[in-house]
């Protein structure tokens, strides 16, 4: 069985200042969450899931670039990594792809998934 991860539930971004020749530009700091790393580890281990990452808006050659940096931090749960260009790509797909068991997103897109979504803070409840 396969379960799903997208990229937003492993990153942290926070605002941060970038200057540029003196100018003060807003920018963002994009980090890995190594708790929720460590947490989809244990889970994939505990329930033997294969575990996909996947990302909206994000190039293929980015998720690989992403999986590499997973794998240098020691911490990737991640077997598997996927683009998709916006939620919809995903929601189409899944009905045809009878070995994903769950979808782990952001509560705010959790709808969109059906009875194939599964909130990260109820995880442990079983399979």
């Amino acid at each position: 069985m396969r379960v799903l991860v997208t990229l937003d539930c492993i990153i942290d971004r926070r605002p941060a200042i970038k200057k540029v020749f003196g100018i003060s530009l807003p920018d963002e700091e994009i980090t890995y969450n190594r708790q929720s790393l460590a947490y989809f580890w244990r889970f994939s281990e505990k329930f033997d899931y294969i575990m996909e990452l996947v990302g909206y808006g994000y190039s293929q050659k980015e998720m690989d670039e992403v999986l590499e940096d997973l794998d240098n931090l020691g911490t990737n749960p991640f077997n598997y990594a996927k683009a998709y260009n916006v939620v919809a790509d995903l929601v189409a797909e899944l009905p045809y792809r009878p070995e994903v068991k769950n979808v782990i997103d952001v509560p705010e897109r959790g709808l969109r998934y059906g009875h194939w979504y599964l909130e990260q803070r109820t995880m442990d409840g079983g399979r």
